[in-house]
């Protein structure tokens, strides 16, 4: 008889965002200064504008802490660069990854680099985006 596969094994969208310190829609309106009573509704449009990260994790929708710039309460201006660069194909979480994995040119996550090395962390991004093309 063979081995029954265990259903209980986090998926790896799951162990990623386990990675990855995330809050959640009060959270992000309060860092941002927004005083509302819908904070959902709030970061969903916000989110639709391509002005911010947010996954899904566990039903909820939440947003990447590393965006932030906690001390100014805003969005660091790289992140709104890199949304307007991803093409359709790139998804939050797929972004998400490449954002908090070390990189060759940085010897860090390129999220670890927000506000200080933002044109670098653009270019590699271009080169991460480029379609693969055969010889």
């Amino acid at each position: 008889m063979p081995a029954e596969i265990p259903t209980n094994k986090p998926s790896a969208a799951e162990r990623l965002l386990a990675t990855i310190k995330m809050i959640d829609a009060s959270q992000a309106c309060a860092l941002l200064r927004i005083e509302t009573h819908v904070p959902e509704r709030i970061i969903q449009d916000i989110a639709r504008d391509c002005a911010v990260i947010t996954v899904i994790q566990n039903g909820e929708t939440v947003l990447p802490l590393f965006q932030f710039n906690t001390a100014s309460g805003t969005v660091f201006e790289v992140v709104l660069d890199l949304l307007r660069l991803r093409p359709a194909r790139i998804s939050n979480l797929r972004l998400c990854y490449w954002l908090t994995r070390a990189h060759v040119d940085f010897g860090c996550a390129p999220a670890d680099r927000f506000g200080r090395d933002d044109a670098a962390i653009l270019d590699a991004f271009r080169r991460y985006i480029e379609p693969e093309l055969q010889g």
